[in-house]
């Protein structure tokens, strides 16, 4: 069970770097080609050990669609996995043109979703899965939850956790599970009586701070708080928004209504009006936020409850909603030539609250709070107020709405690859790191460099088959990252490729700050006008 393994509780030590534990551990036969492989990752000093994770019984064919620390065990991480992917051979040309696809492509003798099925007189299929990993155990999950449909979203309740876990599925209904219990939900959300009816895009915890970052405002990160002050939002493709009481995950109590196909959301981690940002599959980018006094500027772009208003950021593309025939009717028009996603954004990432950073010298620590460098439109000023967007259309961008709606600045893929996720450092103000369908993994510091990661234009292969030198190993050798995720002290993170997940031990160069990062990041963007 999920509190009886050995090594789950007193015996753990959470201060050992588990993933370069598990790497030496490794047996004597494969201990050259272990070798072989962690000198693409020492190299820089950017990643420091790497640990695969996968249980074939469970999770072969299926893909890892999230990725959770665990708030109060740093030794566990959770992953949720969809159904396992049949192979259609007339599409399997297309899928793997270019090597640079961020699911598997199955051979015709993989077993099927029902093969994993345990309770063979069970009326629920296992369709999708949420694994639960320690670190000290890489051979097989710790616990392993099922559900009736492919789950896309997961993570620990933000304040019964290790005990709850959350989950959304394709079906648009948010699950709870109960490792006391069993493997199966023990509670669903309606379908009606406003909860979603199609996929869901995106779930997260308001009104405390998520699950993945000690920065926030600390209910989940201190393993406590109320449940009448923590939230949970979740998106679906279709527009609509709900806000959820974690006490009663049945009904939700909110819902808002954006006028476009969401794709992906994040929430912001400062301030009192619960901000949400959302990206779409026409790239375009929207916020709402608790009231309209919040936001200055009203609606537009999208309805609104009576609590909440929504605000279009950006339409999308170069012209937004603009014919492109309208060209030369734009051309003394700066910010209508400023460029949104040409297409889906995969993944937005709001620049976490970082307070009383261990990392950082006493006299440059960050307050991120609403007072320290004023609101504008619902948005932080200053470096706290940055977001950062990846999409199909091979880019990065960097966003400040609190200064305009337009996009800052953005950075395109070398091997013109879409973009699959990307997330800022919890410990570190100016890192942030972004997933390839190349099955690459970049890490930039807007402190250092505004031109290229400091990882190099490459990217990091994470791919256990990528050899010793990410640079030249082929790109159809690689597999396509479909999720990342720092731990909460920054030291870690875990990389999903396929149905694998690979902790990563990070290098000091990479979390630790050195001076003022938040003013080197104002000035470098004031360097460039």
């Amino acid at each position: 069970g999920l509190f009886k393994e050995k090594g789950s509780w007193g015996n753990t030590d959470f201060s050992m770097d588990y993933a370069a534990q598990d790497s030496k551990e490794a047996d004597d036969d494969n201990m050259e080609d272990e070798e072989e492989q962690q000198q693409a990752f020492q190299s820089g000093g950017f990643f420091t050990a790497k640990a695969t994770y996968a249980c074939p019984k469970w999770t072969n064919g299926r893909n890892v669609t999230d990725i959770e620390w665990c708030p109060s065990h740093k030794e566990w991480v959770l992953a949720s996995y969809n159904n396992v992917v049949q192979h259609h051979p007339s599409s399997s040309s297309a899928a793997t043109a270019g090597g640079a696809v961020a699911t598997r492509n199955l051979s015709p003798n993989e077993q099927f979703s029902s093969a994993f099925t345990t309770h063979s007189s069970s009326s629920t299929p296992n369709e999708g899965i949420i694994a639960i990993y320690n670190l000290t155990m890489p051979e097989r999950p710790e616990h392993i939850f099922c559900s009736g449909c492919p789950i896309v979203h997961s993570q620990f309740h933000p304040v019964e956790h290790p005990k709850l876990i959350l989950g959304g599925g394709t079906s648009g209904q948010v699950l709870v599970w109960d490792a006391r219990v069993g493997r199966y939900p023990v509670q669903r959300s309606s379908i009606g009586s406003g909860g979603h009816d199609v996929e869901l895009v995106g779930m997260k915890v308001l009104g405390g701070g998520s699950g993945g970052n000690e920065g926030g405002s600390g209910i989940a990160a201190a393993g406590g708080g109320s449940l009448s002050t923590c939230k949970l939002v979740t998106a679906s493709s279709d527009g609509k928004v709900n806000y959820w009481s974690v006490s009663n995950l049945r009904d939700p109590v909110e819902t808002v209504k954006v006028d476009a196909n969401l794709s992906c959301l994040d929430v912001l981690q400062y301030g009192s009006n619960e901000g949400v940002v959302c990206g779409d599959e026409r790239g375009g980018m929207h916020a709402i936020f608790a009231s309209s006094g919040r936001d200055g500027s009203g609606g537009g772009g999208g309805g609104a409850s009576s609590k909440r208003v929504v605000r279009t950021i950006h339409p999308g593309g170069v012209f937004g909603n603009k014919n492109l025939d309208d060209a030369t009717s734009l051309e003394g028009d700066d910010e209508a030539l400023d460029s949104g996603h040409y297409g889906m954004v995969t993944a937005v990432a709001a620049r976490p609250a970082i307070v009383n950073n261990a990392n950082t010298r006493s006299s440059m620590k960050e307050t991120t709070t609403p007072s320290s460098s004023g609101m504008s439109k619902g948005f932080l000023r200053g470096a706290g107020g940055l977001l950062v967007t990846t999409g199909v259309d091979w880019s990065t961008k960097l966003w400040a709405p609190g200064y305009t709606d337009a996009p800052l600045m953005s950075f395109l893929s070398n091997s013109y690859d879409y973009m699959s996720d990307v997330q800022w450092s919890p410990v570190h103000p100016s890192v942030f790191a972004t997933a390839s369908s190349n099955g690459t993994v970049n890490i930039w510091n807007l402190a250092a460099s505004l031109d290229q990661p400091i990882s190099g234009t490459e990217g990091i292969s994470i791919d256990e088959f990528s050899g010793a030198d990410s640079a030249t190993a082929s790109s159809s050798s690689r597999q396509g990252l479909n999720r990342l995720k720092w731990s909460a002290d920054g030291r870690r993170m875990a990389v999903a490729s396929g149905d694998k997940m690979h902790v990563l031990g990070v290098g000091e160069d990479v979390w630790k700050t050195k001076g003022d990062e938040e003013g080197k990041v104002m000035n470098n963007l004031l360097s460039r006008g």
